[in-house]
């Protein structure tokens, strides 16, 4: 009877381990199947990059004159059960355009001047649990896409945008690939319209003035990535005026400070900071 016992011990701490080692694959698994996809934004020609892949998000920062604003969701790796693929293009305009519709992305990758980058990742083509519209939307020269519905709002406030669908659902947890890359370092200064580096950004490569784009409800300045070797001066008024503060380093308030979101002009230094009246 006491080895009966012990084989029936052993035989169910096997089985309970060979069961844990395989609850954890799977989840590893599950976890990869939905990758980060990472959106980056270029101030010249006001274009959105969307890309899951780590050596594009970085290259496409460092030389291609990108900046990194977010994990805008997460894409499957793979096409899985009410998935398609999300087809990217480079545009003859030097924007992007993406669809999941096969025969919209033939016919535009047919138009010269355009090109097809291939798939980006796939994407629900139905609501399902954890998932967001990933929203299509285009003013009179280019399209834009968003998952936030409060910058959804905002872009359809002005006159000639329009809303033109969602073209699929993309869920908002998964693995980030990129977790041990090398971090994005930028060549610019790098404005941000939220707190933590997030949402709207754009790269001031010499003195801003100031811009109605960054003076509304959301577009506010709220953070600020200053790489090393740029010293800013922020001013609280238009063309450098009012109040000032220096800045040589990354920067972001927290809602109780008197900068947070009062930024209405910055003078642009590399090098040296400029010298200080005595």
């Amino acid at each position: 009877m006491k080895v009966k016992n012990y084989f029936t011990a052993t035989a169910t701490v096997v089985f309970a381990v060979s069961l844990f080692i395989l609850m954890g694959l799977s989840s590893v698994k599950a976890a990869d199947d939905y990758v980060a996809l990472y959106r980056l934004y270029n101030a010249q020609s006001r274009a959105h990059l969307y890309t899951s892949k780590c050596d594009e998000r970085d290259n496409a920062v460092r030389g291609g004159g990108f900046v990194y604003e977010n994990i805008a969701g997460y894409v499957a790796s793979r096409q899985m059960r009410r998935t398609v693929p999300l087809y990217r293009l480079l545009l003859s305009n030097g924007a992007h355009f993406y669809t999941t519709d096969f025969r919209e992305m033939t016919n535009l990758s047919q138009t010269a001047g355009n090109r097809s980058e291939g798939i980006v990742g796939y994407v629900a083509n139905t609501r399902m649990k954890n998932t967001v519209p990933f929203y299509r939307l285009a003013s009179s020269d280019r399209h834009f896409y968003t998952t936030n519905e409060q910058e959804k709002n905002s872009y359809l406030q002005t006159p000639g945008n329009r809303l033109e669908g969602i073209t699929g659902y993309i869920w908002t947890s998964g693995s980030n690939r990129c977790d041990n890359s090398p971090p994005i370092s930028g060549s610019f200064p790098v404005i941000y319209a939220q707190a933590n580096f997030q949402g709207p950004a754009e790269a001031i490569e010499r003195d801003f003035a100031g811009s109605r784009d960054w003076e509304g409800s959301p577009h506010r300045i709220r953070s600020i990535r200053v790489p090393q070797g740029w010293f800013l001066v922020l001013y609280d008024k238009r063309n450098f005026r009012g109040k000032s503060y220096n800045l040589n380093a990354d920067w972001t308030p927290q809602p109780g400070d008197y900068w947070y979101g009062r930024i209405k002009s910055i003078k642009v230094y590399r090098g040296n900071p400029p010298i200080q009246p005595r």
